[in-house]
């Protein structure tokens, strides 16, 4: 299906790519902020996680609080706020 979308490209006023570009960048946020209000409801306080970033690889921290899009956690190296996303259950 995608090289069929792909393949006539070519066949597009430059409007009309701007339509497309809009509403794929519209539909890509929309499933990032999907994802992180799903994953974000599933988090709290207290929880053990690890950090997705290779600075805090195999480090466990604590969730001290749960934000509409970050969450405070605390380890070993300290307290930040961290974004849902990065955050592994």
């Amino acid at each position: 299906m995608l090289k069929s979308i792909l393949s006539k490209l070519d066949q597009l006023s430059l409007e009309e790519l701007s339509t497309l570009n809009d509403s794929v960048v519209r539909m890509a946020k929309a499933k990032r902020r999907f994802d992180s209000v799903s994953k974000g409801a599933s988090l709290y306080t207290g929880q053990k996680v690890q950090v997705n970033h290779p600075k805090y690889k195999g480090m466990t921290f604590t969730i001290t609080k749960v934000n509409r899009t970050r969450v405070k956690i605390s380890g070993k190296v300290g307290s930040f706020n961290c974004p849902i996303s990065l955050i592994e259950a």
